[in-house]
């Protein structure tokens, strides 16, 4: 079978543990798309904390931002959007804004707001992504694409225990034991990369696909080729079709060069 498209998460998959894009994973990621395959990034990060590897790789590469609600082209022009619904937006926020010892971020488009931006976790956050959340502004906000809570580990699980039951339409999941994203339920990474799919004329079955967690695990199912990366949870590594070394390894790289020699 010859694949003709590739998707790759990124934390944890493309960057190894410093958060970065290897030499090796760098150079496979390039020689893939100088074959005309295109290599989109997909992740639950928003928009511009993906361009500096889509610039990295070349091609104008599309990226798909929050865990499939938002992609974008390689000139940063909307295609497909799924924001969270404005009321349940409205309600979210005005009970998550009573709690205390949480950081609070509202992602819309390639914007990221919070009511304290200076709060320990987001500016950590910050230091992973390469950007800063500014003030949330005193208008209503609409068409919200991620909310993500960020705290301590036991505050976060207890939060998502609450939430779940909660708001059966939304998607409420960790994606670090003290990280809680929440997106419309329609938003995911399999269904990005079904619309892409239509883009590019291309079937599941020429597919690959890259991830290392459980927001990966719809997007792994989906793909021809999936592959897990060996610092998966081992239950996500009994799902795929390949499992390969770790991010710390050049897993990514391994799989890139046997497949495109």
């Amino acid at each position: 079978m010859p694949y003709r498209a590739i998707f790759s998460d990124i934390d944890g998959t493309l960057l190894n543990r410093e958060h970065r894009m290897s030499a090796r994973t760098l150079a496979a990621a390039r020689h893939v798309v100088s074959l005309g395959i295109p290599f989109i990034l997909v992740s639950a990060r928003p928009p511009l904390a993906i361009t500096p590897f889509t610039n990295a790789i070349g091609g104008a590469q599309p990226l798909i931002a929050y865990n499939g609600a938002l992609i974008l082209d390689g000139d940063l022009q909307e295609l497909y959007s799924v924001p969270l619904d404005d009321a349940d937006f409205r309600q979210l926020e005005a009970e998550l804004e009573t709690l205390p010892r949480l950081s609070l971020n509202y992602y819309q488009g390639t914007h990221w707001y919070s009511p304290e931006p200076d709060n320990y976790w987001t500016a950590q956050e910050g230091d992973i992504t390469g950007l800063r959340a500014s003030a949330k502004p005193a208008a209503p906000l609409t068409a919200v694409h991620k909310i993500l809570v960020m705290g301590d580990a036991a505050d976060i699980l207890a939060l998502e225990n609450r939430l779940k039951p909660a708001y059966p339409q939304l998607e409420i999941h960790r994606s670090k034991n003290e990280y809680l994203e929440i997106v419309n339920r329609a938003a995911t990474k399999a269904q990005a990369i079904q619309f892409m799919e239509n883009r590019l004329g291309v079937s599941a079955d020429e597919v690959i696909a890259f991830g290392d967690n459980y927001n990966d695990l719809d997007m792994l199912r989906y793909a021809g080729y999936s592959v897990a990366m060996g610092n998966a949870p081992d239950d996500i590594k009994a799902q795929v079709r390949h499992v390969t070394a770790s991010n710390a390894e050049d897993g990514l790289a391994q799989v890139l060069e046997a497949l495109f020699p």
